[in-house]
Parts: C-alpha cells; structure tokens; sequence
C-alpha cells in the first residue's frame, strides 16, 4: 500500500473558501507569496482521487494549507469526510491561543480530524513557547499525532516539548531538509540530533530529493545517511503537492523522484516508508 503523508487541497471555489491572498484571514496571515512561491493552483478532492488512482496511491494525508487557509480547516475536512476510505486529516489551529486545545477536541471528536500541526511560521520561538504545552497536553490525551513544520535552524526549539512529552508520536515535516552542504551535513546536525527521541519520525519529501540533487554528495548519499540515523520504520515520503508546483513537477514526478532515491534498500524497508510507517501513525486508513 502506498500512502501519501503530505498533500494539501485547495478548492477552486474561492467564494465559500477564501484564501490568505484574497485577504480573508486578517493581516499578518502568511500566505504563498510570502515563503516565495507563486499562488498554488486548486486541488479539489475529486482531482486528487483521480491522481491517486492514476498513480497508484491508495490512500493520502491532507495537511492543512497553512499559506492558503491558515487556520480555517473547512475544505481539507470536508473533503476526509467526503472520501473516508481514502484520506485523514491533519488541521492547524493557533497553537499560542488559550482556546487551542478545546478547539482541537472539537476537530478531533466531531470532525474526523486525526492529526495536528504546528509551524514554525507561527512566529519566532514559538515551537518552544510554553504556551503551546496545553495543546500538547491534549493531543497526547487524544491520541493524535503531530506534524511539525520547523526549518533546520529551529529545530533546537522543537526539543524543549520533546522532552516534556515523550508519549506523544510527532512526525518532523520535510522543510528541515530545504538545503543540504555536503557530507558529512553538518548544517543538519540538528535533525541528526533529533533520532534520539523514539517518538520522532520524519517526512520527506520532493523538496528534500530536489535539494541532495542540488548538493555534493547526491541522493544516495544523503538519504542513505537519513536511513541509517533513523531507519526506515521512522520514514515517511509525502509529494507535498501542489506546493512548489511549478519546480517539482505533478504527482508523478514527485512520487518517481522519491522512488528512485530509495531504491537502494530493500522491499521490505521501501514497504515502510512508502506506506507501512504512516498506517502505524494513521492505522484507521489501513483499515478503510
């Protein structure tokens, strides 16, 4: 079974689902624009049914488009209760607000969420801030896990709850790997560091296969090392699509990319990261 761990749908209806560019999320909602990117374009949920079975991809993850929808997580709900048998859903709140872990509860109970996410983008400091605490006190008593956005120079700050609350599965996403030096990596020490924490496991993605390519070393290098430090059952690709769309290519390029650079190891080691370490996290899609 292949599972997509990170795509992110966008509704080409902008009426009944504004986007931060469209000025409906208030001022200081980043959007596309602001990491760099050109607008992305819509991603139904119909559109990625298609694409999945077209690729052979039997089930996904929907993360929630921080830079689209910022905290309003309608669409990517709509569309996990629309598809049960193929998507669950990961929402971002405001992870600073006293109300986060009630809302959050909400998600979970009457909404079919099945995971949270927390970014770094929230502002400086604010993967360490304790008044995220309480919402990670909630999701450990949902269990949920959560997905963390966090760039290599902020992880140090995602290991002050890392270290309160050990029992709470995170999975650290892509954007740890936007740039790579040469081996031995030692601009990544931060996310080698972070294989000492059993509850972490990481998602990869495109971005990351684009960016070995770019470095000395290549992708067998890179992502061998990435294996060795974590193993396999701690890996997870996602396509990350539609984002970067316009420099990683559609839905199969990106899962070809990820294809070839493990196809070094062995079936049993790609079983798990193209599927069997996400249904471990997210086991209501094995079974749907």
């Amino acid at each position: 079974m292949i599972v997509d761990t990170h795509v992110h749908v966008v509704s080409d209806d902008r009426k009944r689902h504004p986007q931060v560019s469209d000025g409906a999320h208030g001022e200081g909602a980043p959007s596309v624009r602001d990491i760099g990117q050109p607008e992305w374009p819509p991603l139904t949920g119909e559109t990625l049914i298609q694409l999945m079975d077209e690729n052979g991809i039997d089930r996904a993850l929907l993360v929630q488009t921080y830079f689209t929808y910022h905290f309003d997580n309608r669409y990517m709900v709509d569309c996990a209760r629309r598809w049960p048998g193929r998507f669950a859903s990961v929402c971002v709140i405001d992870q600073l607000a006293p109300d986060a872990p009630d809302v959050l509860t909400d998600l979970v109970e009457n909404h079919g969420v099945r995971g949270l996410r927390m970014m770094g983008a929230r502002g400086p400091g604010s993967l360490k801030d304790p008044r995220s605490f309480p919402l990670w006190q909630r999701a450990q008593a949902l269990h949920i896990p959560i997905c963390i956005g966090a760039r290599i120079e902020e992880l140090p700050d995602v290991r002050v709850p890392l270290e309160r609350f050990t029992s709470v599965p995170v999975a650290l996403e892509h954007v740890w790997g936007i740039k790579i030096d040469a081996p031995p990596y030692e601009r990544l020490k931060p996310l080698w560091e972070m294989a000492q924490f059993p509850n972490v496991r990481l998602k990869t993605a495109p971005n990351n296969s684009h960016a070995a390519r770019e470095a000395k070393g290549g992708p067998r290098e890179f992502f061998g090392r990435l294996v060795d430090a974590f193993g396999a059952k701690r890996i997870m690709w996602g396509s990350n699509y539609p984002a970067h769309w316009h420099r990683y290519g559609g839905m199969p390029e990106r899962l070809a990319i990820m294809q070839e650079d493990f196809s070094f190891l062995s079936a049993e080691d790609r079983a798990s990261i193209f599927g069997e370490a996400a249904l471990s996290l997210w086991p209501t899609l094995r079974g749907a």
